[in-house]
């Protein structure tokens, strides 16, 4: 097909140009190839284009009606290239974000407003998983890009840290007894952040029985009424949460990251998202 349009393109060069010679000479072809791609046209379509004479070419009927198709042909071409370049100038349309809970309930809304604010013509989707599913959501096309709480290691996922966070042991002021007497609500297998709960847990010899919960800000409901302790974020951790609970500092800094699948076709609008939000200062 793309050979075609280009024949079609020589024949309407030929014309413009009023001659083989000169367009040749414009199209940077020797003028007997640009002769065999008219014969291909002939021999397609079982027509003659042009009038057998020495001065000056003449279409014929249906050379006519070949040119004018290549001319329309040429149009829609212009018109196409006009609206990528556009699409690639305006960031606009569906974005379609997968964020793990702790960024989504604690950092996502104040970049959502500061992209939505820049870029008024982009609508962005968003939607709360765990971890493991928005892998899996990247790889299904599902979501535009990802924003997870551990390391990625697939090779069909692109990873890049995208910011710091500290991790806290938190518990409820009024406790006195000792952690491993204590539930400790954690979060579901496959969420960014239950990787490190089991893993700090271990380095920490507690045995307290894991309750599982699916929702940071529930567990921390249940902390505040004296219900268990927990280990989240630094981030899911609310000033007004502090006149009930009381944090330790683990002394572990774990990243966030923002994952993408690596086959999935860059647009100028994901590069342009994906550096605001790498850049963007997180608070």
């Amino acid at each position: 097909m793309v050979e075609l349009e280009d024949k079609l393109q020589i024949l309407k060069v030929i014309v413009e140009e009023e001659g083989f010679t000169n367009a040749a000479e414009k199209l940077y072809k020797s003028q007997p190839s640009i002769s065999r791609d008219i014969k291909t046209l002939e021999e397609k379509y079982q027509i003659k284009i042009f009038e057998n004479t020495r001065k000056h070419i003449i279409l014929t009927e249906e050379g006519r009606e070949l040119y004018n198709y290549a001319c329309q042909l040429a149009i829609l071409d212009e018109q196409l290239q006009t609206k990528i370049n556009q699409h690639k100038e305006d960031v606009k349309g569906k974005f379609v974000i997968g964020t793990s809970h702790t960024f989504g309930q604690s950092m996502l809304l104040d970049l959502t407003i500061y992209l939505q604010t820049k870029y008024p013509k982009l609508n962005i989707h968003i939607y709360v998983y765990n971890s493991a599913d928005i892998l899996s959501k990247l790889k299904d096309y599902s979501l535009d890009l990802g924003i997870i709480e551990k390391p990625v290691l697939d090779d069909k996922i692109n990873s890049e840290v995208l910011t710091r966070d500290k991790l806290l042991l938190v518990k409820n002021k009024q406790t006195n007894q000792n952690l491993n007497q204590l539930r400790c609500y954690v979060r579901e297998t496959g969420s960014g952040i239950r990787y490190y709960q089991d893993m700090l847990l271990q380095q920490l010899n507690l045995t307290s029985r894991k309750v599982v919960i699916n929702d940071n800000q529930l567990i921390l409901e249940l902390v505040k009424q004296n219900m268990g302790f927990t280990i989240l974020s630094n981030f899911s951790i609310k000033s007004f949460d502090e006149d009930y609970i009381v944090t330790n500092d683990l002394d572990l800094n774990r990243n966030f990251f923002v994952v993408s699948n690596k086959s999935r076709y860059k647009t100028n609008k994901y590069n342009t998202i994906v550096n605001e939000i790498k850049n963007y200062e997180f608070r």
